[in-house]
C-alpha cells in the first residue's frame, strides 16, 4: 500500500477512503460518511505522496503557482517533480519567479488543447480598473470570461485576446516521458470538461484528478461523474464547493 512513511494526514486519508474516522479516544475508528469524514484535497494529496516513491504531477492553468492554487504549497513543500502549464505570458512570469528554486518543476508557456498548434485566447490584463482576481480569467471561450461581468462591472471593456501556443496531452506525456502521474490538477476556466474528455486515460490514468465543476453544466458534471467513475475513481467533493476531486484506489 505505501511506499514511503505514510504522514499522520496519510493514515487519517487512509481511514477515510474506508468509511472511517481517526480519533483519539476508544473506538478510534469509528464508522462516519458524507460530510463527517472532513476529506479534504490535502489529505488525498498526502496519502498518494505515501503511495509512491517518485511524485509526479501535471498542473494545467498554474497561473503564478499560488493564486487560489490548491497543489503549489504541496509542490514547494514536498520531493514532486513535474510540469506546470500557463498560457498567460504575465503570469507565467511571475511562474517562474516562484518556481525558480524548485529544478525538478518544468514551466511551460502553453494551453492543453485537443491538437497541439496555436490558438485565441480572451485574458484580462492587470488594470486599477478591475479586482485582481479577474486576471486570473483566460479561457479560450469568450462568453466564460464575460459571464464574470456581475462580479466586475465593465469587465467586458478590458478583455483582450491573444494567440498562444498549445500542447494535446498525448505530446505532453511524450514531450516530458511520463510514464505515470500521481496527480492531474486542471483549472481551465470554462473547460474542465472538456480537458477532462481530452486526456487520454486508455494511455495513461492518473492516481489523483482535482477539477473546477463551478462552470459545467448540470448535464456535463453527471458526464464527468459517470466517465470517471467507469475508469475505477472515486469522486468526492473538494474542499471548495467550485471543484471535485477524484481517486483510483486500485
Amino acid at each position: 500500500m505505501f511506499k514511503r512513511l505514510p504522514s499522520k494526514r496519510a493514515l487519517a486519508a487512509f481511514a477515510k477512503l474506508h468509511g472511517r474516522r481517526l480519533e483519539r479516544r476508544w473506538p478510534f475508528l469509528p464508522r462516519a460518511e458524507g460530510k463527517d469524514l472532513n476529506l479534504t484535497f490535502d489529505d488525498l494529496l498526502e496519502f498518494q505522496y505515501a503511495r509512491t516513491r517518485d511524485f509526479v504531477f501535471v498542473t494545467v492553468g498554474a497561473f503564478d503557482g499560488f493564486a487560489n492554487d490548491p497543489i503549489g504549497r504541496f509542490i514547494t513543500s514536498h520531493d514532486c517533480r513535474g510540469v506546470l502549464l500557463e498560457p498567460q505570458p504575465a503570469a507565467y512570469a511571475r511562474l517562474c519567479a516562484n518556481f525558480r528554486s524548485f529544478p525538478r518543476c518544468t514551466l511551460l508557456n502553453a494551453a492543453i488543447d485537443a491538437v497541439s498548434g496555436v490558438r485565441e485566447i480572451y485574458y484580462l490584463p492587470r488594470t486599477d480598473a478591475l479586482p485582481d482576481w479577474t486576471e486570473q480569467i483566460a479561457s479560450f471561450r469568450l462568453d466564460h470570461v464575460l459571464k464574470h461581468e456581475a462580479q466586475a462591472p465593465g469587465l467586458r471593456d478590458h478583455v483582450r485576446s491573444m494567440s498562444i501556443r498549445t500542447i494535446s496531452f498525448d505530446d505532453l506525456l511524450d514531450a516530458y516521458d511520463l510514464q505515470s502521474i500521481d496527480v492531474l490538477q486542471i483549472d481551465a476556466e470554462g473547460m474542465d470538461a472538456q480537458m477532462l474528455e481530452w486526456f487520454p486515460f486508455e494511455r495513461l490514468r492518473p492516481a489523483l484528478l482535482h477539477y473546477e465543476i463551478a462552470h459545467m453544466t448540470p448535464e456535463e458534471h453527471r458526464a464527468v461523474r459517470a466517465r470517471i467513475e467507469s475508469l475505477g475513481y472515486v469522486a468526492r467533493e473538494s474542499d471548495a464547493p467550485t471543484d471535485e476531486m477524484a481517486i483510483l484506489l486500485g
